[in-house]
């Protein structure tokens, strides 16, 4: 091995992909059946003690979004690259799921309700996607910080947002996939004038780099001056995305109201 845990992406030579390799594939199983596991055993817990946990991951995320934008600066400037403008500032759309955490755990009213709605939706479909296309591994070997961080946080959005179904903390309704639309629209506010200074694409609402569709969609419309045309298209496919969430939490709720001891589903209902 000629690389070490921190390595740095442009240090480790004769690297392909790790995408899909065996550690991922196990990886891939734990995050989904340990998340599943978390789930049952604490779907009882008293919405205070996850209030609690709320707080403590938000100011976990903080950190460790810190130390990894940290970490990667230090390569980039100390190789005479610099600041790394273009790919590393936190406005991803899977960024907003640390911005929706801090709003969820420490404030209330609509503000809350808003990202509590993206939480368990949007972010929690990002998040499962993420476990399984896990675009870090396209660029670090399994056994690195880079690695490790993507799988992280994609597998905490997922449980995040399940276990928060899960222990009925939030409730989804249909009117939900409007209302997570407005941190993802809140954020877009500030992409979108970044991605048109810099040459960028965060929230891949610019070019969408790496999906070949919306690569194409985006070229095809941008050499008609319609670049605002796709911008508004990759940001209007949020909502079934949400929709879809929403009909899974909504089917799974009818399950387990049918087949549930007798007195369960009456229980919940009630609750």
């Amino acid at each position: 091995m000629n690389y070490h845990f921190f390595d740095y992406k442009y240090n480790i030579e004769g690297f392909d992909s790790d995408f899909f390799s065996t550690e991922h594939i196990v990886f891939i199983a734990l995050a989904y059946a340990l998340t599943l596991l978390l789930c049952w055993l604490f779907r009882k817990a008293r919405h205070e003690r996850v209030d609690v946990g709320l707080k403590v991951l938000s100011i976990a995320m903080v950190l460790l979004e810190a130390t990894k934008i940290t970490w990667e600066s230090y390569y980039d400037v100390t190789t005479g690259r610099g600041f790394n403008w273009y790919g590393l500032l936190p406005i991803y759309t899977c960024s907003l799921f640390i911005y929706a955490l801090l709003v969820a755990a420490w404030t209330k009213g609509k503000p809350r309700r808003y990202c509590l709605s993206f939480i368990t939706t949007i972010s929690l479909l990002y998040g499962a996607v993420g476990v399984v296309y896990c675009n870090g591994l396209n660029f670090y070997p399994f056994w690195t910080f880079g690695a490790f961080y993507s799988m992280f946080f994609h597998t905490t959005m997922f449980a995040t947002g399940v276990f928060l179904l899960a222990t009925r903390y939030y409730r989804p309704e249909w009117k939900d996939s409007l209302r997570a639309m407005v941190p993802v629209l809140i954020l877009a506010a500030v992409a979108i004038p970044v991605n048109h200074f810099l040459g960028s694409d965060y929230m891949m609402i610019y070019s969408g780099s790496g999906v070949p569709f919306y690569e194409d969609l985006a070229a095809a419309l941008a050499e008609k001056g319609l670049r605002f045309v796709y911008t508004g298209i990759m940001l209007l496919t949020h909502i079934p995305l949400a929709l879809l969430v929403i009909a899974l939490y909504k089917l799974a709720k009818a399950a387990n109201a049918k087949f549930a001891p007798a007195g369960e589903g009456v229980r919940e209902a009630n609750s």
